[in-house]
C-alpha cells in the first residue's frame, strides 16, 4: 500500500500509465500538454499545505518530469490546474463521484486553463482515473492518529528534499 501523494505512489501511477500502450497510442495520442492538480491543504488530511503534482505528456507519451512540484513551477508550466480538497480526490480516484460531475459541480475548480478546453479533455478522465484507482492506497484520513503523524514527516521530508 503507497502513501497518498507520495514520489512512490505518483510512480506508480506513471507506470500504470505506461504499462498500457493503448493510453499513449490511442487515448492519449497527439495529446501535448501539462495537467497539474493541486491538493488544497487539509490537517485532516496531514496536509499543512497545498501539494502540486502534474501529469506532462508529449504526442500521448508521458514524460518523465511528471510529478510533484512546486506552486511556482506548477503556475509557470501547466496548461492547466485543477484544485480540490483530498476528500473531492479521494472521491474522484475510488469513481465515488465522477470527474466531470466533481468539474459541474465546483467540487474541482478549473484555476487554469479554460473550463471549455478541459471540458474537452474529459472523455479522457476515465482513463486518468484508473490510473489513479489501480494503486493500492493508504489514506491519511483513514490512519491512526500515530499513522497520520508518520505521514505528515513523510510528506514534510519529500517535500524538503524535492523543493516543492
Amino acid at each position: 500500500m503507497l502513501l497518498f501523494l507520495s514520489p512512490e505512489w505518483l510512480e506508480a501511477v506513471g507506470r500504470n500509465y505506461s504499462s498500457d500502450p493503448n493510453n499513449q497510442n490511442k487515448a492519449f495520442k497527439g495529446l501535448s500538454l501539462v495537467l497539474t492538480f493541486r491538493v488544497l491543504a487539509d490537517p485532516g488530511f496531514g496536509l499543512e499545505k497545498d501539494v502540486y503534482h502534474s501529469i506532462h505528456w508529449i504526442d500521448g507519451v508521458r514524460q518523465r518530469d511528471s510529478g510533484l512540484l512546486s506552486k511556482a513551477d506548477a503556475e509557470r508550466k501547466s496548461d492547466f490546474i485543477l484544485a480540490a480538497s483530498p476528500g473531492t480526490w479521494k472521491k474522484v480516484i475510488r469513481k465515488e463521484t465522477g470527474f466531470v460531475s466533481a468539474v459541474m459541480t465546483g467540487k474541482v475548480k478549473v484555476e487554469k486553463g479554460a473550463g471549455p478546453e478541459i471540458m474537452a479533455l474529459a472523455s479522457k478522465s476515465p482513463v486518468v482515473v484508473d490510473n489513479f484507482n489501480k494503486v493500492d492506497t493508504e489514506w491519511p484520513d483513514e490512519m491512526t492518529p500515530q499513522r497520520l503523524r508518520e505521514y505528515q514527516a513523510k510528506v514534510a521530508e519529500f517535500r524538503q528534499r524535492l523543493r516543492v
